[in-house]
Formats: C-alpha cells, structure tokens, sequence
C-alpha cells in the first residue's frame, strides 16, 4: 500500500503488461477496507456457527463445514486482493484484477478529459477514495476505481500528470546598453558628489586624495562610455527608424564631463 516510483522494483505481474519505453509512475493495491465484508461475513459466519453447533444436535459437523467454506471462500478474496493493482505510467492507467481469469483495463492519460474522487464518511475514516473519470470517447475500459488508498496524495499527482502545467515564457535577455545606463547614472552620482565635496574642502591633503578619485571616477565613466558607443554601434538600442532612442538629456550630462 505504497507509491512506487519509477526508480522501485514492482510486480511482475503488472510490468509484464507496460510498453517498451512505458514507465511506472505511481503503482498501488487497494485499500485493505475493500476486505470489511468478507471479514464482517468470517466473524459473523463463526459465531453464528458456533451458537448453531450447540442450538442443534447431530448437525454440527454440516454447520462447520459450511463455514469452513466461507473461510476459503474469504481467503480467496485476500488472495484476490494481493494481486490486483492501480498503475499509473508516463502514457496510461492501467488497472489489473482477477487470479484466473485476468482482467486488464487501461485508459490513456491523453483521453482523459476530467478526474474527480469521492470520499465516504467510511472513507474519510479509514483512509481511501473512489476516482471517477471522464474520457473523450465513447466507450471506457473502466470509469471508476474505488477503494484507492491516499487519495489526496493520489489525486494531486495524477492531476499533474493529466493537466501538466504550462512552462512559463523565458524572461526576455537584458538589454545591454540600459545596464550600461544604469552604471554610468551612479557613477555620474559619484563624480557630482565628489565635486561637490572637494569643491568646499580646505584640506590640502582631504583635497589631493578627493581628485585622486575623482580622476579614477572620470576614468571608470569613460570606459562605460565607451561599452556604450559599442553596444549601439552592435544595433542592440536602436530604433526601427534608425534613430537612436537611448539619448537623453542625461547623455548631455555626460558629454559636460
């Protein structure tokens, strides 16, 4: 009663029956609850036996015997049970059922148009659901799947599988000339900063060491500058008119400089 990944070892009675290049997904029994009844009729066949056996005289070994059939007969369905299976591959589902007479339905992923489930108060309790699916044709190999354990877990991944989401839009490449921009706009910042400090200093030695930076910052712009000139000369800022869109009045600032 687990999910078994692509990388888990599962039955060979269900990978007899996949595709070259089919995989499994998601590969689990159904849930024990399904056995309830044939539990509820054992116990109840006992002590009603047993009650019988007593009650009637010379006809308790006919009494045993019966319910001695509804034993195998339980067992038989444990049997059943352990081999059927609720298989989900990267193309189909598949559900196996049946020890001699095996029944093997299957629907695409690609048909299926709509997948709910439903939950019993029994179901809420316990812990298992019934899927229902809807399919494009006509006829379905089967529709619904009941006593399915984690049914939320289930639901979900199967949905994703169905429905897979769409990939989103790569974001568009950066422009290389506005990174240029936005580089010398700070540094157009800095230098009218610095100017203006070494502009108000006193200090000759403050003063000296305020136009040591401030040459490196005129260096540092006309190198950006010049990345500038060769982005648009690559055609990466120019407009479809053949003007150049990328001039401002910030430009203006920077040939004063």
């Amino acid at each position: 009663m687990r999910l078994v990944t692509p990388g888990d070892s599962a039955p060979a009675s269900v990978n007899k029956y996949l595709l070259p290049g089919e995989s499994q997904v998601i590969t689990v029994r159904r849930h024990p609850a399904i056995l309830m009844l044939p539990v509820g009729l054992v116990l109840g066949g006992l002590i009603l036996a047993g009650v019988l056996a007593n009650a009637t005289e010379g006809a308790g070994n006919v009494i045993w015997w019966g319910w001695l059939a509804l034993l195998a007969w339980f067992v038989w369905q444990v049997a059943d049970w352990s081999v059927d299976y609720f298989v989900i591959t990267n193309q189909r589902m598949i559900l196996t059922t049946g020890i001699i007479t095996r029944n093997v339905a299957m629907m695409p992923l690609a048909k299926v148009t709509d997948m709910s489930y439903q939950r019993s108060i029994a179901g809420r309790l316990l812990g298992y659901g019934e899927f229902v699916l809807e399919s494009a044709g006509q006829d379905q190999a089967f529709r619904t799947v009941d006593y399915l354990p984690y049914p939320d877990q289930l639901y979900v991944e199967v949905c994703e599988m169905i429905f897979p989401a769409k990939a989103k839009p790569a974001p568009p490449p950066p422009d290389p000339v506005e990174g240029v921009k936005v580089q010398l706009g700070e540094v157009l910042g800095e230098l009218r900063e610095m100017q203006g400090r070494l502009d108000t200093e006193s200090d000759p030695t403050v003063a000296d060491r305020l136009r040591t930076e401030l040459r490196e910052l005129r260096d540092e712009m006309e190198r950006l500058r010049g990345e500038l000139v060769g982005a648009r000369e690559s055609g990466a800022d120019e407009g479809p008119d053949g003007a150049d869109p990328g001039r401002s009045r910030r430009d203006d600032d920077w040939d004063v400089l």
